[in-house]
């Protein structure tokens, strides 16, 4: 089944693209993605209930936070001496974490269904927060706009994941297992969200130049390495869920494109490194899928 999920979520992004090539699909994109945050909410907390708490989560989570706080002060580090609005571009081509709609398909393939509570935990105390606070702040800094950190840390608190998945962490804590059923329509209803995700990629995308050059491999290949390589070094030594491992060498995530539109960054390299990167990720998944049916 994950196989013809992302199968059949790559022609969705091909054909999106295609079409939105001879029309503006923005606004169809837009409705696509809210549509598939509210619908995400509800299904991600009640996978979220058989989340297994413990020690190594912790560390997982520490370690994920330090190595994704690193991989930024290196990147702004590096980029020391570009212009700000050029420095905000790499750093959402290089820093974003995405660990949902492509995440979790993939992350199901590799480790099983088992592992689809601990893709969510990772996507909502790791990514969520450090997408929606950390990198729009530093944007924001980058370009000299005005910060509103209280604005982001409000609007982080009021979204539904937080209700929903915290709701299902605390039934995980109090032993209550909801029916399997329910588990399991949950969980279909996660990974087949990501065939319309896809499409909104392809629809994205259509509106951009894609330039695939020797500067966004370099972006591309930066982005699948700087977090998870880092934490399977860490994996040797503390007992990191290999999950993580995974969720962070996701592709770039499309998010990305609405912070620079806040803040007016540039795209002209954000685009391609998103288009490479999921494609890499895209044909590296179906390999393992089809591999495993041989």
């Amino acid at each position: 089944m994950i196989l013809l999920l992302l199968v059949i979520g790559g022609v969705a992004a091909a054909t999106s693209y295609v079409a939105g090539r001879r029309r503006d699909p923005r606004r169809l994109v837009h409705r696509t993605l809210v549509t598939l945050f509210w619908v995400g909410a509800p299904s991600s907390g009640i996978v979220a209930t058989r989340t297994e708490f413990g020690s190594r989560l912790a560390i997982g989570l520490a370690a994920a936070w330090a190595v994704h706080l690193g991989a930024l002060g290196l990147v702004m580090w590096r980029t020391r001496r570009q212009p700000g609005g050029r420095r905000a571009e790499t750093m959402l081509a290089v820093c974003w974490p995405n660990a949902v709609w492509v995440g979790f398909p993939v992350i199901v393939l590799v480790f099983g269904w088992s592992a689809l509570p601990t893709a969510i935990a990772f996507s909502q105390l790791m990514s969520g927060p450090f997408s929606q606070v950390v990198i729009p702040g530093t944007a924001a800094a980058l370009t000299h706009r005005r910060g509103d950190w209280r604005g982001r840390l409000r609007s982080f608190a009021t979204n539904p994941y937080l209700p929903c998945v915290g709701g299902g962490y605390a039934l995980a804590a109090l032993g209550v297992r909801l029916p399997d059923g329910m588990i399991s329509a949950a969980r279909v209803v996660l990974l087949w969200s990501t065939v319309p995700a896809f499409a909104a990629v392809g629809g994205v995308l259509a509106v951009h130049a894609l330039h695939i050059d020797r500067t966004t491999v370099r972006l591309a290949a930066t982005r699948l390495g700087i977090t998870s390589l880092p934490l399977l070094v860490l994996r040797t030594v503390l007992p990191i869920p290999a999950p993580f491992v995974l969720a962070a060498a996701m592709s770039v995530g499309m998010g990305s494109f609405q912070v620079a539109a806040v803040y007016r960054v540039p795209t002209d390299r954000l685009a391609p490194a998103l288009a490479l990167s999921t494609a890499v990720v895209l044909a590296a998944a179906i390999a393992v899928a089809a591999l495993r049916l041989l």
